[in-house]
Order: C-alpha cells, then sequence, then structure tokens
C-alpha cells in the first residue's frame, strides 16, 4: 500500500512535467536549514525563554529518538525495497542513510511545530496553523518526491511529538524542584552513553550492489545519529547551568532581547554554514556531534553570557 501511494505520487509528477517538484523540494530544504533554527533562537532569546528552553529540549529528544530509530529499525529507502519508485532530483546520491523515520518530518516537527505549539497556547492561532500547515507540508513533500513511505514521515512526527510531550513534562517535573536537575543532567548523559555504546555493538545490514559498495554504510548511520546525541548532551548540560546563572529575559527590555538575539544570529550562521562542515569534512562521527553541542551550547550558555554583560551595562548606564 505504501508504495503504491509513491507510485500514484510519481504517475502524477510525470504526469504534470514535474511542475511541483521544485516547490516540494524548496520546501523540504527549508524544514532542515537555518530558517527554522533562527526561528526557535529567536522565541528563546526574545520572546519565551521558558518556551524556547522547551522547544531545544523536544528538538533535542526528537532527533536522539529518530537517530535510534534508524538504528534500531535499519529499514531501507522506497527505491531500494521497490526499484519501480524513482525519487525526483539526485536523491538517490544524496540520501544514502536508511528511511525510517523521517528526519525532515523530525525537524520540521520539533522547529516549526514547536513554535506552532507555543503560538497555539498564546491564543495566536492563524499564526500556530500556519506552522502546523508547514508540518504537514513538509511530511507531504517527502512523500511526493519519493523518498519516504507514508509510515516514514507519520511516525517521524508522532515520535517528535512524544518527545516534546516528555520534555514538556520533564521542565514541569524540574520546575517543582530545582534539585532534579541534576537527575535530567545525569540521566541525559547515560543516555548519551548508551546509545553510544548500542550503536556501536548492534549488528547492522551488509548488503552490496552491483558495484559492490554498501547499499547503506552502517558507519554513515552511526555518525549521522551523533547530532541527536550531541543535541541531547549539550542540551542537559546547558539548561543546568542556564537555569542557575542566567536573567537575561527578566533584566532587558524586548526590542533590546529582539536586537541581541537578531545580531547573535550571524555567528551561529556562520558556525553552521562553515565551522560545523568543516569538523564533519575532518571526522563524520565526532564532527556531528561537536558541531550540535557547540550550536545548543551557544544559544543557551554563550547568547545568554553576552546579553547579561549587556544588561549590566544597561543597568551601569541609568
Amino acid at each position: 500500500m505504501d508504495i503504491d501511494y509513491l507510485l500514484l505520487l510519481q504517475s502524477f509528477r510525470e504526469a504534470t512535467g514535474n511542475v511541483l517538484s521544485p516547490l516540494m523540494l524548496s520546501v523540504s530544504d527549508i524544514s532542515i536549514g537555518f530558517i527554522p533554527l533562527a526561528l526557535i533562537c529567536l522565541v528563546y532569546w526574545a520572546f519565551d525563554r521558558r518556551a524556547g528552553r522547551r522547544i531545544f529540549a523536544g528538538l533535542s529528544l526528537g532527533l536522539f529518538l529518530n537517530g535510534l530509530l534508524k538504528l534500531v529499525c535499519c529499514v531501507y529507502r522506497p527505491w531500494i525495497r521497490d526499484a519501480r519508485v524513482v525519487p525526483y532530483g539526485d536523491s538517490k546520491v544524496t540520501a544514502t542513510g536508511y528511511s525510517f523515520p523521517s528526519g525532515h518530518s523530525t525537524l520540521a516537527t520539533a522547529t516549526v511545530g514547536g513554535v506552532g505549539a507555543w503560538l497555539w497556547r498564546g491564543a495566536r492561532r492563524i499564526l500556530a496553523c500556519l506552522c502546523f500547515a508547514f508540518v504537514a507540508l513538509v511530511m507531504f513533500s517527502r512523500n511526493y518526491l519519493g523518498v519516504h513511505t507514508p509510515q516514514d514521515v507519520i511516525v517521524g512526527l508522532l515520535a517528535t511529538a512524544l518527545m516534546m510531550f516528555v520534555a514538556a513534562k520533564l521542565e514541569d517535573w524540574t520546575d517543582e524542584d530545582p534539585r532534579r536537575d541534576r537527575v535530567v543532567l545525569i540521566g541525559g548523559v547515560l543516555l548519551c552513553a548508551a546509545a553510544t555504546a548500542l550503536y556501536f555493538l548492534k549488528p547492522y545490514p551488509l548488503d552490496y550492489q552491483a558495484d559492490g559498495s554498501l547499499l547503506v554504510d552502517p558507519a554513515k548511520m552511526r555518525a549521522d545519529s551523533f547530532e541527536g546525541i550531541g543535541l541531547v548532551c549539550a542540551y542537559v548540560i546547558s539548561r543546568y547551568f542556564e537555569r542557575r546563572g542566567f536573567a537575561f529575559d527578566e533584566e532587558l527590555s524586548f526590542k533590546t532581547r529582539l536586537a541581541c538575539g537578531s545580531v547573535a544570529l550571524v555567528p551561529l550562521a556562520g558556525w553552521l554554514a562553515l565551522g560545523y562542515p568543516a569538523l564533519k569534512a575532518i571526522d563524520p562521527l565526532l564532527g556531528k556531534f561537536v558541531g550540535f553541542f557547540v550550536f545548543v551550547a551557544y544559544v543557551m550558555l554563550a547568547v545568554p553570557a553576552a546579553m547579561g554583560l549587556v544588561a549590566r551595562r544597561v543597568r551601569g548606564c541609568r
């Protein structure tokens, strides 16, 4: 049934001369680009620190679970399962990992969907619905392009939504007693350690193509999974200190926070565009771990510390 659905969409693509395919590809690319990350950073820095922290928690746990499910289930891409499926563009070259669940759906749900949930609670329902519509469009685009089955994108959505719910409950639990932050810190580090051991010890399918190369390289997939490990590890460490040492949201006006946050996006964009790719080129596994660790530490520690300095400067000028 899932393959039949993809073939139906493929027939539509071919019958319409791929007129919608570039649009769907753009939507798909935006979901894993800088814009959603910049959006949740601004929510955290300028609008609502507590909500932003919850969104980052959902993103961290969502990507962690995505990597775990990919390496545990080891589901091949649709065109490997059925040669009749021909994805749009160069997906056979770029989408070389496992298919289940969809990473694009995970990222879109955690970032844009997380912002939508925050807007919904704030009674900004129209904007929230636009965010939810974007998530749905990203999910459909992955099917339309022939790179994911319906179950890939649906589980990507549901698994991430579950992690966002768990993250919110953990935040509520630690709010009741800040000493519980240590439990979250130790538990997060142990979780990352256990996942790392699992990824290196478990067996993987070793199916080869006609040219002698692996259909899916387990080493590459392990490296991809370390994005989630880096996020979770950095998040639990950063939140422990962030909840104790920074009060930028209380000391600065909204306009000042927004201005500082906008400026802070510039080096972040540089890191994601230049520094992170350079690290991955040196060592894919360590590069992905360090790259995402630095990303979270910058957002939750470095920028709040800098905004604290701005707050002290503002107080001194009064």
